[in-house]
């Protein structure tokens, strides 16, 4: 096995493609640049996240290179997209990858591809090459305007759902075609789609400063029901979260509410509700006693238990600003001093 390492200290920036179906190749064996590129044909080149570059087949690069396998953690800024191995200490090891946006990113999301929001109305399209992911190897979608960016992607159904103000675009992942067809939330143009959240065949959507929850059917687009949380908590909703078999939402009163609880959680943030998660416990978990060593369960496991009703194993954290007791009528002497202190918190489902 024949090899070249070289050292660069220099961070590698790699520019975007500008135009849709125009991708550049880093891989130099086999791809359309194949007529330009000499004794290096039928060889790959691999940058690690120490700055050193190494030059072989393809093969030999995924047997001598343990990060080919590894996950990466994608953060999108104002300036472009750093992307990090994520065994790696960001804070003394520089970005494996930086990808430069001429507009502010708005969000990224990741199912096979990495799709890409930008503040201009574009969404770009990362895909993965022979284990690596290719920054030169990138698809431009426009999808909407500057005043009309993308502000949400979620899977439904193996499409991907993009809201556009008060719109709903559907991507097919598989070809990065729009779907002809589109539908409205609502009649107000000046909101957009800031909270979706998708379960089953339903998908639950809520608009930039509305306190009203809609829900939607996945394959026919119908508009199934309604929920206002105005009356619980007086303020518009902040985010969405999904928690089998409910579906949570945080409010800029800090409260939390789910559709099949009537009222407001008694517990919740004196600030804002800034995110919602949710995570599946393994089986037998204790919160109190979590053992020392936690494996993933298989699939075989799973879809061997996929006809038992769902057990209450589900964990929703929540992030914001402070914590409150909403039973207490007297307000603490400590609400001034902890509500500008973040909080999580944790709820069992």
């Amino acid at each position: 096995m024949a090899t070249e390492t070289t050292s660069s200290e220099e961070e590698q920036e790699f520019p975007v493609a500008s135009s849709y179906g125009a991708p550049g190749m880093l891989g130099v064996g086999g791809g359309s640049r194949a007529q330009t590129e000499s004794p290096m044909d039928g060889r790959a080149m691999r940058r690690s996240s120490r700055g050193s570059f190494t030059r072989a087949s393809l093969e030999d690069l995924l047997s001598i290179d343990p990060e080919a396998y590894q996950s990466s953690v994608w953060l999108g800024t104002e300036d472009g997209i750093h992307v990090y191995q994520s065994s790696d200490n960001i804070r003394n090891r520089k970005n494996s990858m930086k990808m430069q946006h001429s507009a502010s990113i708005l969000c990224i999301y990741l199912d096979n591809k990495v799709f890409v929001s930008l503040a201009n109305g574009e969404v770009i399209v990362y895909q993965r090459e022979a284990s690596f992911w290719d920054p030169q190897s990138s698809q431009t979608l426009v999808l909407g305007m500057p005043a009309s960016p993308v502000t949400k992607m979620v899977p439904v159904g193996g499409k991907l759902w993009c809201g556009s103000q008060n719109r709903v675009l559907i991507i097919n992942t598989a070809t990065l075609v729009q779907e002809q067809h589109c539908f409205q939330v609502g009649t107000d143009s000046s909101r957009c789609v800031t909270c979706m959240v998708a379960y089953g065949q339903g998908v639950w959507l809520a608009l930039q400063g509305s306190a009203q929850v809609k829900l939607y059917h996945a394959q026919t687009w119908e508009s199934l029901t309604e929920v206002d949380v105005a009356p619980a908590v007086h303020k518009m909703l902040a985010v969405l979260t999904l928690a089998i078999p409910a579906v949570s939402s945080g409010t800029g009163a800090g409260t939390l509410k789910s559709p099949l609880m009537p009222m407001g959680s008694a517990h919740g943030h004196t600030g804002h509700v800034r995110f919602l998660t949710s995570i599946e416990l393994p089986e037998g978990f204790d919160m109190n006693f979590p053992p020392p060593n936690l494996q993933r369960r298989d699939s075989a496991r799973r879809r061997a238990s996929a006809h038992i009703p769902p057990k209450t194993n589900h964990l929703v954290i929540s992030g914001g600003d402070g914590y409150e007791d909403f039973r207490l009528t007297n307000s603490s002497e400590t609400v001034g001093r902890d509500d500008s202190t973040n909080h999580l918190l944790l709820w069992r489902v």
